[in-house]
């Protein structure tokens, strides 16, 4: 299945297909969170389907090649993605490619490749790739995902047909999530705050209780504007992943400029801690506060690329920095 919000692009891409347009190579795009792993399965069990030409997307199909699809064990599909959470995509993972599609299909129909996140891929990974691209091999599409543009080439960009999928709307979210989850509209709203507007990440943050997490962090913050002791306060949020610790932050962060900019409270991001970050406000100045969230940027760009940071020194240093701005 494929979301509600993504059904314009997927009637323009199988155009393509039954006009015998589709490139060699796509790039799907757009935030994280709203659906761009899903569609690409979901299209590319349709390009391998046995059964039918359906446009629809949402029509259930047994057939043994989308069985195989969904299990991810059809031969004619090969997945590049990080070996772990974090990590790059290597070189020797792209270089997988050439074997994949010089060898004979074991099965009818295309061979598809997806990259996921394309953007994982090292500067050998994206050498290695580029070749691919300059030289297609016939009945063979590659299916490139990423949230991040920035971190892709020039030359990869150029040779890949950009789809970008939209993000739903306030609306479209909340409806979404109405129908997995039972919440309240305002703790829906909420969720979707937290998540930037992305419904799929609203519902990982409620299935995952990360917002007990961030409320556990938030108060950890606030409480740096008295006289803490911060090694007892780092023990406190140990668990808290240093991502998910990042994120929650940065967020926290960038509500505090607005309001020290003169932003109205209803355009901050965490809108039920307004009340708290109006007193920190009081205590910090847009200086101070800018040199943090550079200082949380850095860090978090260290975490994305994989550099393995010591978790606990790295939290203490995260609380010393944000006590210091708010003495």
């Amino acid at each position: 299945m494929i979301f509600p919000w993504q059904h314009k692009v997927w009637q323009s891409l199988w155009q393509a297909v039954s006009a015998n347009r589709l490139p060699h190579a796509l790039l799907l795009t757009g935030m994280p969170g709203i659906g761009k792993s899903q569609f690409a399965e979901r299209f590319t069990a349709a390009l391998l389907c046995a059964q039918s030409t359906e446009t629809n997307p949402n029509t259930e199909c047994d057939c043994k090649p989308c069985r195989l699809v969904k299990q991810h064990a059809h031969p004619n599909v090969l997945r590049i993605e990080p070996e772990k959470a974090g990590a790059a995509i290597k070189v020797d993972q792209i270089r997988e490619i050439t074997e994949f599609t010089n060898q004979t299909s074991l099965q009818q129909g295309v061979r598809i490749v997806l990259i996921n996140p394309a953007n994982a891929m090292n500067t050998n990974a994206a050498n290695a790739l580029l070749k691919t691209l300059e030289e297609p091999c016939d009945n063979v599409i590659l299916i490139l995902i990423s949230s991040q543009l920035t971190g892709l080439p020039a030359t990869i960009l150029s040779r890949c047909q950009r789809i970008g999928l939209p993000t739903p709307s306030r609306e479209e979210s909340v409806a979404w999530l109405g129908n997995h989850i039972h919440e309240s509209d305002s703790h829906l709203h909420l969720l979707l705050d937290l998540a930037y507007g992305a419904p799929l990440t609203a519902l990982r943050l409620m299935e995952e209780d990360i917002v007990s997490t961030r409320q556990r962090l938030f108060n950890a913050l606030h409480s740096l504007t008295n006289q803490t002791d911060i090694l007892k306060l780092a023990n406190e949020i140990k668990e808290v992943e240093l991502l998910p610790l990042l994120n929650f932050t940065i967020s926290w962060l960038m509500d505090l400029l607005r309001l020290q900019l003169g932003e109205e409270q209803e355009n901050i991001t965490n809108k039920d801690i307004a009340n708290e970050l109006i007193q920190v406000k009081q205590k910090t100045s847009v200086k101070k506060s800018m040199e943090l969230l550079n200082y949380l940027h850095e860090l978090y760009n260290q975490v994305q690329v994989g550099i393995n940071l010591n978790k606990q020194l790295t939290i203490e240093t995260i609380l010393i920095r944000c006590q210091h701005v708010f003495s």
